[in-house]
């Protein structure tokens, strides 16, 4: 196993800022001293994550994720610590020197096994074999520099041009499996993309996590094939491209949808900056949480005819789903981006996508509902109130609603009757967020002065400590984990970096609960006397428990018959402590 030194960590996280490592990822605004953005690691349309720059550290509201700038890379990316701790030292010029061999995770090799694959296909597509794939590129118009910008390659037709590549390193059968670049055979392992112009799929941190490949002089009917479903890869959650254009579309708050790797490719050639393409898969509900994370319109932009259509249609109701305005490009009939933008220009494409068509428009001028009967009419109506229906949004709903009647003129309150009734009738349910099962910590009297007394010493160890340690004995506290937050607090008797504290815990549900305690506002009263009063209520009930105790004995030797009188005085002397308690409070 990989160790890096205390020292690089401590420097490292020292250098790293918390709101520019998760910047690169989420659209944070400033909300007070914090920063708020739509969480990743899970589907909301409320933003709910939370950076907090001073504190270092970031949280949740929604999932309860949260951590430091380690725990943020970590589970982001999938990565283990001391990878994450590479990546950042790189970013931060900090050098990082293991003291013994990599870390031996299969996340790692997965990746590694795509680097290979990567430079391995994109080197032939340039040399010799690759001579007609290359040449097929230059003639669809692709440069060699938006080429080798996105390492698109080839795989020769051949069953072992990766697979031996690999050989050598002696990676485990389960990673050659999980990859998906390979097929177990009986003769072996053997390369599953033969004869194809292969296009990488990165995850948003720039690693290369998939392919998809185009066939190329095959008689293959499998026009494209992407790799399969694996550790890194999740079709249904990645784009092909975000990696490079997130910046502008978050910049634009617009985002330019394709079907297509060479549509994407072509766009950005041409200076479209905000493209972004499927990989491999319609678009879905978790496709539509990630665009919206950075962009509140999307411009689908598919191919024009009526296969492209018809998924124009479902991207747009999906996109709707989610919060996010879809608006249609229109795309000469029966082209696709790719070809149009190579015959007309970028500049045909920049008229039409600021004439672009709201999707609810487009959607009636393609069934042409205008020039229908009036069955065919009320059967397209009943289908868009379906999808209509499907809109959590209460506001975009009635919104399509009030422009479906105006298009058609048809009566606001009869359509809306209509729509009602059909969703009644469909018994279409909201979704309702279910009550977590998990029970709340510290809920009780003495938990509640526990956390609070953390909660305080972590904000104000300078003010509170050096004159209050004698009263301080974290040795009382039941809860143990914000036991042990105590005893580090006051470790070396010096402040601590807070972000530092998380990473002191192993378990990944302690870690979120560690980043949701510090996290949290901290009271504006006098600390000193917030933690005196905390440990006087500790100390109270800790004494009437044992209060509790005793009596409970007492009863029990009485019920024997025998003597008590130990417990009595014990009791005795318990309840006169008590009363020393409650007095001293008083003349305070």
């Amino acid at each position: 196993m990989a160790r890096v030194s205390e020292e690089t960590i401590e420097r490292i996280r020292n250098t790293a800022d918390i709101y520019d490592i998760v910047a690169q990822y989420v659209d944070l605004k400033k909300r007070g001293r914090n920063y708020f953005g739509l969480c990743p690691f899970h589907s909301e349309k409320t933003p709910s994550f939370s950076v907090a720059p001073d504190k270092q550290i970031y949280h949740c509201f929604g999932c309860g994720a949260g951590g430091n700038v380690f725990s943020f890379i970590i589970e982001h990316q999938k990565i283990s610590f001391i990878e994450a701790v590479q990546q950042l030292g790189h970013k931060y010029g900090i050098h990082v020197e293991n003291k013994s061999g990599p870390a031996n995770k299969i996340f790692s090799s997965l990746y590694e096994v795509h680097d290979i694959a990567v430079k391995l296909y994109h080197d032939t597509l340039f040399s010799e074999k690759g001579k007609s794939a290359l040449e097929y590129l230059h003639n669809r118009g692709l440069k060699n520099d938006i080429l080798k910008k996105y390492h698109v390659g080839f795989a020769p037709d051949s069953w072992d041009t990766l697979s031996n590549n690999i050989k050598a390193l002696s990676f485990k059968d389960e990673v050659l499996k999980k990859s998906g670049l390979f097929l177990n055979t009986e003769r072996g392992w053997r390369d599953r993309f033969r004869s194809r112009i292969m296009f990488p799929i990165y995850h948003q941190s720039g690693k290369a996590i998939a392919f998809g490949g185009r066939i190329f002089n095959s008689d293959d009917p499998a026009k494209y094939l992407n790799s399969p479903e694996t550790p890194l890869y999740r079709k249904s959650e990645v784009f092909y491209g975000l990696h490079e254009t997130r910046d502008s579309i978050r910049k634009f708050s617009t985002a330019v949808l394709v079907e297509g790797y060479t549509d994407f490719l072509q766009l950005v050639q041409l200076g479209i900056p905000n493209v972004v393409a499927l990989s491999g898969t319609a678009l879905g509900k978790n496709h539509a949480t990630q665009i919206r994370k950075f962009a509140s319109k999307v411009y689908l932009a598919y191919d024009g005819d009526s296969a492209g259509i018809n998924a124009t249609l479902r991207a747009g109701y999906v996109l709707f789903q989610a919060g996010v305005e879809p608006l249609v490009i229109p795309i000469p009939k029966d082209k696709d981006p790719d070809d149009w933008v190579r015959e007309e220009g970028v500049d045909a494409f920049q008229e039409a996508l600021g004439s672009s068509i709201p999707l609810l428009l487009f959607h009636l001028k393609k069934k042409n509902i205008k020039n229908l009967s009036g069955t065919d009419k009320s059967r397209i109506v009943k289908e868009i109130l379906n999808e209509i229906s499907l809109i959590g949004d209460g506001i975009i709903r009635d919104d399509l609603l009030k422009s479906l009647s105006q298009e058609l003129n048809i009566d606001e309150v009869e359509l809306f009757r209509i729509f009602k009734q059909q969703t009644e009738s469909k018994s279409i349910r909201r979704t309702t967020v279910k009550p977590d099962s998990k029970p709340k910590p510290f809920t009780n009297a003495s938990q509640k002065a526990q956390l609070e007394i953390i909660k305080t010493m972590a904000f104000n160890f300078d003010e509170v400590y050096p004159s209050m340690e004698s009263i301080i004995d974290f040795q009382i506290f039941d809860e143990p984990i914000l036991k042990k937050i105590g005893l580090l607090l006051i470790k070396d008797n010096k402040a601590k970096d807070l972000s530092a504290i998380i990473d002191q815990f192993e378990d990944q549900e302690e870690k979120r609960l560690v980043s949701e305690i510090l996290f949290e506002d901290v009271s504006s009263d006098d600390p000193k006397l917030i933690i005196k009063d905390c440990f006087v209520t500790i100390r109270r009930i800790l004494i009437k428990d044992q209060i509790k105790q005793a009596r409970t004995k007492i009863k029990e030797l009485e019920s024997k018959g025998h003597d008590s009188k130990e417990f009595v005085i014990h009791v005795t002397e318990l309840q006169k402590s008590l009363q020393q308690l409650t007095d001293k409070i008083e003349i305070e």
